[in-house]
């Protein structure tokens, strides 16, 4: 029973946290509705364990915790394939954007000798 408070109380912290990046732009309406039912979802299957059992029964799965830990696994691959799809755009921006600057920094030194002879 400790735990299932301990867990409740530590769910309510990271809410609000969602909350507070929702409220100052950080997290999109979309983003933040995705966390806040995935802290729900934890904490009903904390209070409620035995619906774990029956939906692993219904998809052919021994026990209610093996198919939290499957989808676990699956959200965090999900999440990590995300999380490498935006560090490869931010790479490419960034890229892009020294070459910019580089480029304008070189025209602007070639303006500044043809002016200075």
């Amino acid at each position: 029973m400790i735990i299932k408070i301990i867990i409740s109380v530590l769910v309510l912290f990271f809410i609000s946290r969602v909350y507070l990046r929702f409220r100052d732009g950080s997290l999109s309406l979309l983003a933040f509705i995705i966390w806040v039912l995935l802290w729900s979802g934890i904490t009903f299957f904390t209070w409620w364990p035995r619906f774990s059992d029956f939906i692993a029964n219904k998809i052919g799965v021994g026990r209610g915790v093996d198919v939290l830990v499957y989808f676990s696994i699956i959200f965090l691959f999900y999440s990590v394939f995300r999380i490498y799809i935006k560090l490869e755009f931010i790479e490419h921006e960034i890229t892009s954007l020294v070459r910019n600057i580089a480029y304008k920094q070189k025209r602007k030194n070639k303006n500044e000798d043809i002016n200075n002879h």
